[in-house]
């Protein structure tokens, strides 16, 4: 940090709402040179203020609810080929199991699909963190 202090949480705020004399926003420019944690926090809170202000407040008679957006979040193209595959492994899984006769299968069908589930589950978080870390480096 620099020799007149850290810069706490409210001064970055006011640097990114431009509240800042312009000594202070020098101050925490020097600052944010020096420290990529800081960095990494402001561009934290700069995401936040992003997220906070896409934030629509729909009047309690809309047609879209909280779960319609997380459904359209989790249903992109891209997400459904995701679970197609999963899916499609299950289904696979699930006649090779029942075809082969065996007394538990259904139990093994059971496992099989909450295990590929989470594999896909896995696939997705993995892929999101695959196109966000460039941003990290």
């Amino acid at each position: 940090m620099s020799a007149s202090g850290p810069v706490s949480d409210q001064d970055l705020m006011r640097y990114l709402d431009g509240e800042l004399p312009p000594a202070e926003r020098a101050r925490v420019d020097v600052a944010l040179d020096e420290s990529g944690e800081l960095r990494e926090q402001l561009e934290t809170f700069r995401s936040l203020r992003a997220g906070f202000h896409d934030l629509t407040f729909s009047p309690a008679g809309s047609d879209r609810s909280v779960w319609d957006r997380v459904a359209a979040r989790v249903f992109r193209s891209s997400a459904r080929l995701f679970i197609g595959i999963g899916v499609g492994l299950w289904l696979a899984y699930a006649a090779y199991e029942l075809s082969t006769g065996r007394i538990d299968a259904w139990t093994r069908v059971t496992v099989g699909g909450f295990a590929i589930a989470v594999l896909v589950l896995f696939a997705l978080v993995i892929r999101d963190r695959y196109r966000t870390w460039s941003d990290d480096v």
